[in-house]
């Protein structure tokens, strides 16, 4: 179905206001870091910091440790998406915990005035929790278990970079076969 040594896979991740779209929270960070040929590619990474024009709340500010002043400055996601969604365009998608971002992108699609995203996707979340043993199944923690944690987490980029090591060692310990059946269609 998927010749894994010609497609793009995007590692990517993102950081909010809070955890409810639906509610009214919004992207602040986009990253995203291209994997190709069971390489990661970081000379072609996208990453940016985004003002969602709404304040980010003390309880994300402590989590990501990004609060209003680094963004103010920052273009909105107006500007962004539409770049990102052209980024992404012909790639599979690699999220821990995808159906979180993916639900943030909708929004994003919906106040940007574009179509959303509809690529495929892969999430490390759901193979963890399919293919290992037992959990815990976090990023932070599965990084550290597989040699492979940088140093600090609840960013973007560094979670996004994490994500794309923990997806190749994925590739190499369940082989081809097994994660080719964790990519699915996002249909926002």
């Amino acid at each position: 179905m998927y010749n894994f040594n010609t497609q793009v896979f995007v590692s990517f991740d993102l950081e909010t206001t809070g955890l409810k779209p639906d509610l009214g929270d919004r992207i602040i960070e986009i990253a995203a870091i291209p994997i190709f040929n069971g390489k990661i590619k970081r000379k072609y990474e996208f990453h940016t910091l985004i003002n969602p024009k709404i304040k980010i709340p003390v309880e994300g500010s402590q989590f990501h440790k990004l609060n209003n002043k680094d963004i103010e400055n920052a273009p909105t996601i107006i500007e962004i998406f539409p770049k990102f969604k052209e980024y992404i365009s012909n790639t599979i998608l690699v999220s821990h915990n995808a159906k979180m971002d993916m639900l943030f992108l909708d929004v994003a699609a919906k106040e940007s005035g574009i179509l959303p995203i509809e690529n495929y996707y892969i999430d490390t979340l759901e193979i963890a929790k399919t293919l290992l043993e037992k959990g815990p199944y976090s990023l932070e923690y599965l990084s550290k278990k597989f040699n492979i944690y940088i140093g600090k987490s609840h960013r973007a980029y560094e979670d996004a970079l994490m994500t794309a090591k923990l997806f190749l060692i994925f590739l190499n310990k369940f082989g081809l076969k097994s994660l080719g059946d964790f990519i699915k269609k996002w249909r926002g």
